[in-house]
Order: C-alpha cells, then structure tokens, then sequence
C-alpha cells in the first residue's frame, strides 16, 4: 500500500511539474511574440531598400504537389545546378526546423547554412534583403495558402524568397511557394504569414512553437559568397 501511495504520489508531482512547465513555455512564447512583433513601415523610409534585392537567375518550375519542405530544396538544387542532391522522400516532412535545416546542409554540403529563429520583424527584412542582395538564397517558414484545396486553407511550408521590393511596388515581397508557383505579398502580409498570424493552430500545434520544435520570424540562408 506503501509503495502505490508513493507510485500515485510521484505521478501527481511529476503531472503538477510538466504542467507548471508547459504554462511557462507557453507564457514565454506569449512574452516573445509582443517582444518581436514590432513595426516594419519605417523600413519603407530607410535609403537602404530603394533598390530592389532579388535572386538572379532562379526560376520557378511549376510542380503538382511538391513536398512542403523538399520543394524548396529541390528548386534551389535547379538554380544551383546540383547533381549530388540525394532523392528526397516525397512522404516525408521534416519533423521541426533544426531537421529541415539539417536536410538542407546534407542537399548542398558545400555551402553553409545559417538559422534565425524568433526574429523581430525588422530583424527578419533585414536579414532577408541583406542576403538576397549579396545573392544570398533564403528560405522561409511561413503559413501559406494551398493552391489545391482553393487557397482557403493555410498550411505550414518553407518557401524561397525570390524578391524584396520596399518603396518601389507597394512594398513587394515575392516567393516560390512548394506548389511551384510565385507568391506576391504586402510587407505586412509577408509578416502576417511569417509569424503565423492568420494560421489557426491546434493545442498540440502551439505547444510545438512554445517548445521550439517550431519557430516565428525563422529563415535559413544558404551562404553562397562569403562576404555576407
């Protein structure tokens, strides 16, 4: 009797505990997005974004339904040329974003890959326009529309930022979504999806960003020249 009284004790307490954790993740992760949320439009002021920051020479092949995160690998593995690149399994999907950043080093090993998570917004155009100036690659994780269910539902996917365009169209910003086709968004817009704004997730999907198997604001940059 003992030692079922000691059994249920310690499970009661070990219940109490991830609890207590799991409300102060997902405080912390609350805390984080007002921290990082901050306001863009300034950027739109600066001299530094009137010239417009794109990838030369990447073009977008349409596909039918590519796998959320392998499309980007695979269109980026055409503008580079490459054909080393493994086969990805199309039925599988990196399961959080330190894998999806681990795929992407092993698809082009000659290159290094950089992660930025939980940016602030400004942090986020910055980091874009910078690396897209220098011809930089960058992906995205971001909440987009699927073409094939009517682009009513949003999923999660990474994305290749093609373009940014601040003063000169309506502050522009342009990708290559999975499905292989090219997404214009507003800044905000682009921010909206990059913070997963209009995404309505599940409980256990708010636990996964709360626990950083996911992340907000996240761009990996493929540094192709150096100077970046």
């Amino acid at each position: 009797m003992r030692i079922a009284k000691f059994v249920f004790a310690s499970l009661c307490i070990a219940v109490i505990v991830c609890a207590l954790i799991t409300v102060g993740m997902m405080v912390y992760q609350s805390v984080l997005d007002v921290l990082t949320n901050d306001n863009v439009q300034a950027l739109t002021r600066k001299a530094k974004y009137n010239n417009f920051a794109r990838i030369r020479g990447l073009h977008i092949h349409a596909a039918e339904e590519e796998n959320k995160g392998y499309g980007s690998i695979e269109l980026l593995a055409r503008y580079f040329e490459s054909e080393e690149m493994p086969i990805p399994d199309r039925n599988r999907e990196p399961r959080n974003n330190r894998e999806f950043r681990t795929e992407l080093q092993k698809a082009f090993p000659e290159y290094n890959i950089t992660q930025h998570s939980n940016l602030r917004n400004t942090e986020l155009i910055d980091l874009i326009y910078d690396a897209l100036a220098a011809e930089n690659p960058v992906i995205i994780f971001h909440a987009g529309a699927n073409p094939n269910e009517g682009g009513q539902n949003l999923e999660m996917r990474y994305s290749v930022v093609i373009g940014v365009n601040l003063p000169n169209l309506n502050n522009q910003i342009r990708i290559s979504d999975p499905h292989g086709i090219t997404v214009t968004y507003t800044l905000d817009d682009f921010i909206r999806s990059a913070r997963f704004n209009n995404y309505e997730m599940s409980f256990y999907q708010r636990l996964l960003f709360a626990f950083r198997i996911y992340a907000k604001n996240t761009i990996f940059i493929i540094e192709v020249n150096a100077e970046t």
